[in-house]
């Protein structure tokens, strides 16, 4: 956190009056955003949430000059059988200069679980973004959670993107594409007793991985289609440790402190799956 902590310092300072200048122009804007999306899979942080099945969200955005509330619902296959993920974030986007910045913090909510395991948690968020050129723009993310999964356990979160518009002549009219690039790590705390989705025992850490991403968004008015690919170097063991997958499959290393058996899940590897959204701006649609 120090280190996005440094960077806003530095850009407040750097364009206090550009900021000042942008506060008063943009203070009084409200903006509206509702959008809905289908998933052949839906992968958070390179997981699949949905067991590799179909999956829905919806979402809704409302933004007053630089704060924003947000919400947004997906469908989910936990082993504790939640309803849904429910996310309900809060938080400012404050263009300073060059640089725009998201700082926030939400709350997962998983309603309807079964059993006396729950994973509901907070994690606070700040991310920035650059457009070093007209096509090219390049963002990093932190992210932290007392505590994950209600696991006991605390995450910390960090990622970077890179994103390309590409070339107009090689589509349709209407039509803009795009291809992003993402990396993170995320780094985990040892547990306490219990675990939400986590097969994980009490006092062990949950295992740190790596996962990356690449993309193709179509955009054509208010529709998008993305293509994508995901995967992270987790173990097929390590990846039940922190799915508790209930299709996991016995035959892998066991590990006596939080894989006794060996289980193997396939809910953390490589991935293509493909979304289809649309995304309306009530102010504008239909203009």
């Amino acid at each position: 956190m120090r280190v996005l902590a440094w960077l806003l310092a530095t850009a407040c300072a750097a364009h206090a009056g550009e900021a000042t200048e942008a506060a008063s122009g943009t203070t009084d804007q409200f903006k509206l955003t509702i959008g809905s999306v289908l998933m052949s899979d839906y992968i958070y942080r390179g997981i699949s949430y949905s067991a590799h099945q179909p999956a829905v969200g919806t979402y809704v955005d409302a933004q007053q000059g630089w704060l924003y509330v947000y919400t947004n619902f997906n469908s989910v296959r936990f082993s504790t059988n939640p309803a849904g993920e429910l996310t309900m974030a809060v938080g400012a986007r404050p263009t300073l200069g060059p640089f725009e910045f998201d700082i926030g913090a939400e709350y997962y909510y998983y309603p309807g679980e079964i059993g006396p395991e729950h994973s509901n948690y907070w994690e606070g968020h700040a991310t920035v973004s650059h457009k070093l050129t007209d096509k090219i723009t390049w963002g990093s993310t932190l992210a932290y959670a007392p505590d994950v999964w209600q696991t006991g356990a605390w995450g910390t979160y960090a990622g970077g993107t890179l994103s390309f518009d590409l070339p107009s002549e090689f589509v349709p009219a209407e039509v803009s594409w795009s291809l992003s690039m993402d990396v993170g790590r995320w780094l985990f705390g040892p547990t306490s007793s219990g675990g939400g989705v986590s097969a994980a025992g009490g006092g062990l850490p949950l295992p740190d991985f790596t996962n990356w991403h690449a993309g193709l968004t179509f955009t054509y008015r208010v529709l998008k289609l993305g293509l994508n690919y995901t995967d992270t170097n987790l173990s097929k063991e390590n990846c039940y440790v922190l799915t508790g997958d209930v299709a996991a499959a016995p035959g892998g290393i066991s590990n006596p402190g939080d894989n006794p058996f060996g289980l193997r899940s396939a809910l953390c590897g490589a991935t293509f799956s493909a979304t289809l959204g649309v995304e309306i701006d009530p102010a504008t649609f239909g203009r």
